[in-house]
């Protein structure tokens, strides 16, 4: 059968397999097409993450089915102490909001409410969809590349949209957890 492996950016690859073969040796597959190690990626179809000892006819996947690929970080193991604080990325958004909570809040209340916005914003993104994560960033890369376009199309109303400042291309850009 024939599968379409499909990054989030629209890299693909297309492998030739039999229903009987490993997920594992798909990884494999994927790796040699994509360049993308076999421990970094997961296997989704149908939101359904594919296990590396099963075999695709443990799936409802056919010919022509399209497989999703989603590239983990690499693991990073640290030996420093781990009593020591972690360094300050003043570019956070993370950072530049504890900074604005400490200034309206006292310290101990301002971590609570950014641990609950925290929480709140890693169980927003894991309940978006592939789909979704692929339109958003569709919509990114479009800023970036031609602003111009975007900027000039008609809203709902008909009405031109303003100009996209550098400003919020930069804040559409720069949302590093």
């Amino acid at each position: 059968m024939l599968l379409t492996v499909k990054r989030l950016l629209g890299q693909q690859c297309r492998l030739r397999v039999s229903g009987e073969e490993r997920i594992s040796l798909v990884k494999s597959l994927v790796s040699e097409q994509l360049n993308v190690p076999v421990n970094q990626q997961t296997l989704l179809f149908r939101g359904k993450v594919l296990e590396g000892e099963h075999r695709l006819s443990d799936y409802p996947i056919g010919p022509e089915s399209i497989i999703y690929l989603v590239i983990k970080k690499p693991e990073q193991v640290f030996f420093e102490d781990l009593s020591k604080p972690a360094p300050v990325r003043p570019h956070s958004v993370w950072y530049q909001l504890s900074q604005v909570l400490e200034k309206h809040f006292r310290t101990s209340d301002a971590v609570r409410v950014l641990e609950r916005v925290l929480n709140d914003y890693y169980r927003d993104l894991g309940m978006l969809s592939l789909e979704n994560i692929e339109e958003i960033a569709g919509y990114i890369l479009n800023l970036e590349e031609d602003p111009v376009t975007t900027s000039e199309l008609p809203d709902q109303e008909g009405q031109p949209k303003p100009p996209v400042s550098e400003t919020m291309k930069e804040q559409a850009t720069q949302t590093e957890p």
